[in-house]
Protein backbone atom coordinates (compact mmCIF):
# COMPACT_ATOMS: atom_id res chain seq x y z
CA UNK A 1 0.00 0.00 0.00
CA UNK A 2 2.82 2.41 0.87
CA UNK A 3 4.46 1.56 -2.42
CA UNK A 4 1.26 2.43 -4.22
CA UNK A 5 1.07 5.87 -2.60
CA UNK A 6 4.76 6.45 -3.36
CA UNK A 7 4.24 5.72 -7.06
CA UNK A 8 1.19 8.01 -7.21
CA UNK A 9 3.20 10.83 -5.55
CA UNK A 10 6.06 10.46 -8.02
CA UNK A 11 3.61 10.64 -10.93
CA UNK A 12 1.97 13.81 -9.51
CA UNK A 13 5.36 15.50 -9.01
CA UNK A 14 6.39 14.61 -12.60
CA UNK A 15 3.18 16.09 -14.01
CA UNK A 16 3.63 19.30 -12.03
CA UNK A 17 7.26 19.70 -13.16
CA UNK A 18 6.25 19.12 -16.77
CA UNK A 19 3.60 21.83 -16.51
CA UNK A 20 6.05 24.29 -14.99
CA UNK A 21 8.50 23.60 -17.80
CA UNK A 22 5.86 24.18 -20.49
CA UNK A 23 4.66 27.37 -18.78
CA UNK A 24 8.21 28.61 -18.52
CA UNK A 25 8.79 27.92 -22.21
CA UNK A 26 5.49 29.54 -23.15
CA UNK A 27 6.04 32.72 -21.13
CA UNK A 28 9.69 33.25 -22.11
CA UNK A 29 10.05 35.83 -24.93
CA UNK A 30 13.19 37.07 -26.60
CA UNK A 31 13.42 40.90 -26.69
CA UNK A 32 13.66 42.37 -30.21
CA UNK A 33 16.67 44.66 -30.51
CA UNK A 34 15.92 48.11 -31.91
CA UNK A 35 18.66 49.59 -34.04
CA UNK A 36 20.13 52.80 -32.63
CA UNK A 37 19.51 55.78 -34.88
CA UNK A 38 22.42 58.18 -34.70
CA UNK A 39 21.73 61.88 -34.97
CA UNK A 40 24.79 64.05 -35.39
CA UNK A 41 25.00 67.16 -33.22
CA UNK A 42 26.92 69.21 -35.78
CA UNK A 43 26.51 70.21 -39.42
CA UNK A 44 28.95 71.51 -42.01
CA UNK A 45 30.13 74.99 -41.06
CA UNK A 46 29.95 74.48 -37.29
CA UNK A 47 33.05 75.45 -35.30
CA UNK A 48 33.42 73.34 -32.14
CA UNK A 49 35.73 73.31 -29.12
CA UNK A 50 36.19 71.80 -25.68
CA UNK A 51 34.35 74.70 -24.04
CA UNK A 52 32.40 77.72 -25.24
CA UNK A 53 35.28 79.98 -24.17
CA UNK A 54 38.13 77.97 -25.72
CA UNK A 55 40.67 80.02 -27.68
CA UNK A 56 42.69 77.12 -29.10
CA UNK A 57 42.03 73.72 -30.71
CA UNK A 58 39.02 74.91 -32.65
CA UNK A 59 37.63 72.48 -35.23
CA UNK A 60 35.64 73.33 -38.36
CA UNK A 61 33.15 70.63 -39.32
CA UNK A 62 33.41 70.12 -43.08
CA UNK A 63 31.09 67.14 -43.56
CA UNK A 64 29.24 64.28 -41.85
CA UNK A 65 29.04 60.79 -43.43
CA UNK A 66 26.07 58.88 -42.01
CA UNK A 67 27.30 55.60 -43.53
CA UNK A 68 30.57 55.62 -41.59
CA UNK A 69 29.22 57.81 -38.75
CA UNK A 70 32.26 60.05 -39.03
CA UNK A 71 32.92 63.77 -39.26
CA UNK A 72 35.44 65.37 -41.60
CA UNK A 73 37.07 68.29 -39.78
CA UNK A 74 39.91 70.82 -40.03
CA UNK A 75 41.70 73.07 -37.57
CA UNK A 76 40.72 76.76 -37.72
CA UNK A 77 41.99 79.88 -36.00
CA UNK A 78 40.16 83.03 -34.99
CA UNK A 79 41.10 86.58 -35.87
CA UNK A 80 39.47 89.86 -34.86
CA UNK A 81 35.70 89.96 -35.07
CA UNK A 82 34.03 86.74 -36.15
CA UNK A 83 36.50 85.89 -38.92
CA UNK A 84 38.45 82.66 -39.26
CA UNK A 85 41.35 81.23 -41.21
CA UNK A 86 43.16 77.92 -41.74
CA UNK A 87 46.92 77.40 -41.82
CA UNK A 88 46.72 74.56 -44.36
CA UNK A 89 44.23 72.45 -46.29
CA UNK A 90 44.64 69.33 -44.17
CA UNK A 91 41.51 67.50 -43.00
CA UNK A 92 40.88 64.38 -40.94
CA UNK A 93 38.08 61.91 -40.19
CA UNK A 94 36.93 61.20 -36.64
CA UNK A 95 34.19 59.05 -35.13
CA UNK A 96 31.09 61.12 -34.43
CA UNK A 97 30.77 59.94 -30.82
CA UNK A 98 34.41 60.68 -30.09
CA UNK A 99 34.30 64.16 -31.62
CA UNK A 100 31.11 65.12 -29.79
CA UNK A 101 32.47 63.82 -26.50
CA UNK A 102 35.86 65.57 -26.72
CA UNK A 103 34.53 68.79 -28.30
CA UNK A 104 30.98 69.25 -27.02
CA UNK A 105 30.75 73.06 -27.40
CA UNK A 106 29.62 74.77 -30.60
CA UNK A 107 31.26 78.21 -30.56
CA UNK A 108 30.31 79.56 -34.00
CA UNK A 109 29.01 78.75 -37.48
CA UNK A 110 30.09 79.91 -40.95
CA UNK A 111 27.64 79.86 -43.84
CA UNK A 112 30.36 79.45 -46.47
CA UNK A 113 33.29 77.11 -45.75
CA UNK A 114 35.06 78.34 -48.91
CA UNK A 115 35.14 81.87 -47.46
CA UNK A 116 37.72 80.74 -44.86
CA UNK A 117 41.09 81.57 -46.39
CA UNK A 118 44.19 79.43 -45.96
CA UNK A 119 46.99 81.62 -44.62
CA UNK A 120 50.47 80.46 -43.68
CA UNK A 121 51.80 82.83 -41.00
CA UNK A 122 55.24 84.30 -41.56
CA UNK A 123 57.73 82.39 -39.44
CA UNK A 124 60.18 84.51 -37.48
CA UNK A 125 63.53 83.43 -36.15
CA UNK A 126 63.72 82.64 -32.47
CA UNK A 127 66.37 83.70 -30.03
CA UNK A 128 67.31 82.62 -26.56
CA UNK A 129 65.55 85.67 -25.18
CA UNK A 130 61.94 86.18 -26.24
CA UNK A 131 59.32 88.74 -25.37
CA UNK A 132 55.56 88.17 -25.29
CA UNK A 133 53.79 89.00 -28.57
CA UNK A 134 51.98 92.30 -28.89
CA UNK A 135 48.34 92.70 -29.87
CA UNK A 136 47.26 91.25 -33.20
CA UNK A 137 46.74 93.66 -36.11
CA UNK A 138 43.23 94.82 -36.87
CA UNK A 139 42.04 96.18 -40.25
CA UNK A 140 39.13 98.65 -40.37
CA UNK A 141 39.13 100.04 -43.94
CA UNK A 142 41.09 100.52 -47.15
CA UNK A 143 41.23 103.55 -49.47
CA UNK A 144 40.78 103.17 -52.38
CA UNK A 145 38.90 99.89 -52.11
CA UNK A 146 39.05 98.97 -55.80
CA UNK A 147 41.39 98.88 -58.77
CA UNK A 148 41.42 97.96 -62.45
CA UNK A 149 42.90 94.79 -63.87
CA UNK A 150 45.92 95.54 -66.03
CA UNK A 151 46.97 98.54 -63.95
CA UNK A 152 48.63 99.28 -60.62
CA UNK A 153 46.84 100.98 -57.74
CA UNK A 154 48.27 103.02 -54.88
CA UNK A 155 46.65 102.43 -51.47
CA UNK A 156 46.70 105.75 -49.63
CA UNK A 157 45.15 104.61 -46.35
CA UNK A 158 44.94 101.04 -45.11
CA UNK A 159 43.56 101.90 -41.69
CA UNK A 160 43.45 99.89 -38.47
CA UNK A 161 45.56 99.33 -35.39
CA UNK A 162 48.57 97.43 -34.00
CA UNK A 163 50.46 97.37 -37.31
CA UNK A 164 54.17 96.57 -36.85
CA UNK A 165 57.13 97.71 -38.90
CA UNK A 166 57.88 95.00 -41.42
CA UNK A 167 54.23 93.93 -41.79
CA UNK A 168 53.26 92.36 -45.12
CA UNK A 169 50.08 93.11 -47.07
CA UNK A 170 48.37 90.75 -49.51
CA UNK A 171 45.24 90.46 -51.63
CA UNK A 172 43.89 86.89 -51.47
CA UNK A 173 41.16 85.62 -53.82
CA UNK A 174 38.63 82.88 -53.22
CA UNK A 175 40.60 80.64 -55.61
CA UNK A 176 43.80 81.10 -53.61
CA UNK A 177 45.28 83.73 -55.94
CA UNK A 178 47.38 86.21 -53.99
CA UNK A 179 49.14 89.48 -54.78
CA UNK A 180 51.75 90.92 -52.43
CA UNK A 181 51.93 94.67 -51.97
CA UNK A 182 55.04 96.68 -52.79
CA UNK A 183 56.33 100.00 -51.42
CA UNK A 184 54.82 99.14 -48.02
CA UNK A 185 55.15 101.97 -45.47
CA UNK A 186 53.86 101.09 -41.99
CA UNK A 187 52.83 103.19 -39.02
CA UNK A 188 50.92 101.89 -36.01
CA UNK A 189 47.47 102.73 -37.41
CA UNK A 190 48.07 103.27 -41.14
CA UNK A 191 49.72 101.48 -44.05
CA UNK A 192 50.37 102.83 -47.54
CA UNK A 193 51.36 100.49 -50.35
CA UNK A 194 50.87 99.58 -54.01
CA UNK A 195 49.35 96.59 -55.79
CA UNK A 196 50.31 95.47 -59.29
CA UNK A 197 47.08 94.22 -60.89
CA UNK A 198 48.54 93.41 -64.31
CA UNK A 199 47.85 89.67 -64.23
CA UNK A 200 45.03 89.43 -61.70
CA UNK A 201 41.45 88.33 -62.31
CA UNK A 202 38.46 90.54 -61.65
CA UNK A 203 36.41 89.94 -58.49
CA UNK A 204 36.45 90.36 -54.71
CA UNK A 205 39.63 89.89 -52.68
CA UNK A 206 40.43 89.57 -48.97
CA UNK A 207 43.00 91.96 -47.53
CA UNK A 208 45.50 90.18 -45.28
CA UNK A 209 48.02 91.93 -43.03
CA UNK A 210 50.64 89.83 -41.24
CA UNK A 211 52.91 91.31 -38.58
CA UNK A 212 56.50 90.06 -38.21
CA UNK A 213 55.43 88.11 -35.09
CA UNK A 214 53.14 85.97 -37.26
CA UNK A 215 49.82 87.48 -36.11
CA UNK A 216 47.42 88.33 -38.91
CA UNK A 217 44.09 89.93 -39.65
CA UNK A 218 41.75 89.75 -42.65
CA UNK A 219 39.29 92.26 -44.08
CA UNK A 220 37.03 89.83 -45.96
CA UNK A 221 36.34 90.85 -49.58
CA UNK A 222 37.57 94.34 -48.78
CA UNK A 223 39.02 95.03 -52.22
CA UNK A 224 37.47 94.75 -55.70
CA UNK A 225 39.35 94.30 -58.96
CA UNK A 226 37.30 95.68 -61.87
CA UNK A 227 37.48 95.19 -65.61
CA UNK A 228 39.44 97.81 -67.51
CA UNK A 229 37.15 100.52 -68.88
CA UNK A 230 36.93 101.49 -72.55
CA UNK A 231 40.08 102.98 -74.06
CA UNK A 232 39.81 104.96 -77.32
CA UNK A 233 42.79 104.94 -79.67
CA UNK A 234 41.56 106.29 -83.04
CA UNK A 235 38.40 107.43 -84.79
CA UNK A 236 37.88 107.31 -88.55
CA UNK A 237 37.12 109.75 -90.04
CA UNK A 238 38.48 112.23 -87.52
CA UNK A 239 36.35 115.16 -88.68
CA UNK A 240 32.88 115.88 -89.98
CA UNK A 241 30.94 118.73 -91.57
CA UNK A 242 27.89 120.45 -90.11
CA UNK A 243 24.71 119.00 -91.64
CA UNK A 244 26.33 115.66 -92.53
CA UNK A 245 25.62 112.06 -91.49
CA UNK A 246 28.96 110.34 -90.91
CA UNK A 247 29.75 106.62 -90.60
CA UNK A 248 32.38 106.34 -87.87
CA UNK A 249 34.75 103.56 -86.83
CA UNK A 250 36.21 103.77 -83.31
CA UNK A 251 39.22 101.59 -82.45
CA UNK A 252 40.47 100.94 -78.91
CA UNK A 253 40.03 98.31 -76.19
CA UNK A 254 37.66 97.23 -73.43
CA UNK A 255 34.51 97.79 -75.49
CA UNK A 256 31.42 95.80 -74.48
CA UNK A 257 28.03 95.26 -76.04
CA UNK A 258 25.88 97.29 -75.68
CA UNK A 259 27.83 100.53 -75.68
CA UNK A 260 26.97 104.22 -76.07
CA UNK A 261 29.08 106.76 -77.95
CA UNK A 262 28.71 110.47 -77.25
CA UNK A 263 30.48 113.63 -78.45
CA UNK A 264 30.75 116.66 -76.15
CA UNK A 265 32.05 120.21 -76.35
CA UNK A 266 31.39 122.26 -73.24
CA UNK A 267 27.66 121.93 -72.54
CA UNK A 268 26.81 120.66 -76.03
CA UNK A 269 26.37 116.96 -76.72
CA UNK A 270 25.73 114.67 -79.68
CA UNK A 271 24.84 110.96 -79.49
CA UNK A 272 25.90 108.42 -82.08
CA UNK A 273 23.13 106.33 -83.63
CA UNK A 274 23.16 102.70 -84.82
CA UNK A 275 26.01 101.90 -82.41
CA UNK A 276 27.39 98.38 -82.86
CA UNK A 277 30.18 96.81 -80.78
CA UNK A 278 31.78 94.55 -83.37
CA UNK A 279 34.59 93.37 -81.08
CA UNK A 280 36.21 94.43 -77.82
CA UNK A 281 38.45 96.67 -79.95
CA UNK A 282 36.04 98.16 -82.52
CA UNK A 283 32.76 100.10 -82.52
CA UNK A 284 30.87 101.48 -85.52
CA UNK A 285 28.13 104.14 -85.38
CA UNK A 286 26.53 107.01 -87.30
CA UNK A 287 26.94 110.64 -86.20
CA UNK A 288 24.49 113.30 -87.37
CA UNK A 289 25.80 116.86 -87.04
CA UNK A 290 22.89 119.32 -87.04
CA UNK A 291 23.00 122.92 -88.15
CA UNK A 292 24.14 125.34 -85.47
CA UNK A 293 26.63 122.88 -83.95
CA UNK A 294 29.78 124.53 -82.61
CA UNK A 295 32.81 123.95 -84.81
CA UNK A 296 36.16 122.84 -83.39
CA UNK A 297 37.54 119.89 -81.42
CA UNK A 298 35.08 117.61 -79.60
CA UNK A 299 35.61 114.99 -76.90
CA UNK A 300 34.53 111.38 -77.51
CA UNK A 301 33.19 109.09 -74.76
CA UNK A 302 32.48 105.35 -74.99
CA UNK A 303 30.32 103.99 -72.16
CA UNK A 304 29.79 100.28 -71.52
CA UNK A 305 26.14 100.00 -70.48
CA UNK A 306 26.53 96.80 -68.45
CA UNK A 307 29.17 97.97 -65.97
CA UNK A 308 28.75 101.74 -66.47
CA UNK A 309 32.46 102.19 -67.17
CA UNK A 310 33.51 105.12 -69.33
CA UNK A 311 36.45 105.92 -71.54
CA UNK A 312 36.96 109.47 -72.81
CA UNK A 313 39.48 111.06 -75.17
CA UNK A 314 39.74 114.85 -75.61
CA UNK A 315 39.63 116.81 -78.90
CA UNK A 316 39.74 113.62 -80.96
CA UNK A 317 37.03 114.66 -83.43
CA UNK A 318 36.77 117.99 -85.29
CA UNK A 319 33.52 119.52 -86.57
CA UNK A 320 33.99 121.91 -89.46
CA UNK A 321 31.71 124.47 -91.08
CA UNK A 322 29.93 123.30 -94.20
CA UNK A 323 31.17 126.39 -96.03
CA UNK A 324 34.79 125.19 -95.67
CA UNK A 325 35.87 123.05 -98.62
CA UNK A 326 39.52 122.56 -97.75
CA UNK A 327 41.85 123.06 -94.79
CA UNK A 328 43.26 126.54 -94.44
CA UNK A 329 46.55 127.63 -92.99
CA UNK A 330 45.21 130.86 -91.55
CA UNK A 331 44.06 131.01 -87.96
CA UNK A 332 40.43 131.58 -86.98
CA UNK A 333 39.38 134.91 -85.53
Amino acid sequence: MKVHFLIVGIIIIAVLCSGCSEQSQTDTTNPVSTPTITQQNYVAGDIVAKTSTSTDTLWLILNYDSKTDKYERALVYKMSGNTWYRKDNKTELIERSVAEKLYPAKVSHVTSISSISIITPTMTSTSTKTSPPGPAPSISSITPNSGTTGYSVSITNLAGSSFQTGATVKLVGTDGTSVSASNVVVSQNTITCSFNLYDIKTGKYDIVITNPDGQSDILPQGFTVNDAGPLISTITPSQGMIGANIDLTIVGSGFKNPAKVTFTKGTEGLDCANTVTNTATQITCVLTIPQGTTIGGWDITVKNIEDQQNGTVSNKFTIINNTITSPTTTGTT
